[in-house]
């Protein structure tokens, strides 16, 4: 495969994952016909990577669902949600490497269970 180009930023999450926003797919998540509330909280989207609730997606084991809780989200929303897929890369040297990005973000409102 080849090496990504167009990256945003990278983070780690709390297991020490590297995952990794383009800019192509931040500009498709906030375009107009997808989620453009999302974009002026991309500070959130990063947080919930590195500190968020993560469950792997039953039907689809490579992707997993990142949620965070925040109170600075807009009205009748209370979680951020970061779906990533998870692969691995193979570099020039045919090392494995990590290959975790950003497929989506949206917001949702989730009732806690007590």
């Amino acid at each position: 495969m080849m090496g990504v180009s167009g990256k945003r930023w990278t983070v780690h999450d709390r297991e020490g994952n590297p995952i990794y926003l383009t800019e192509e797919r931040w500009d498709h998540i906030t375009d107009p016909s997808n989620h453009p509330e999302v974009g002026d909280f991309e500070d959130l989207v990063m947080v919930a990577l590195r500190r968020g609730r993560r469950r792997q997606e039953p039907l689809s084991p490579r992707k997993y669902r990142y949620a965070r809780l925040s109170a600075s989200l807009p009205p009748g929303v209370t979680h951020v949600v970061v779906i990533v897929v998870f692969g691995v890369d193979v570099d020039t040297l045919g090392r494995s490497t990590p290959n975790n990005y950003v497929a989506t973000v949206f917001f949702k409102h989730i009732v806690s269970k007590n």
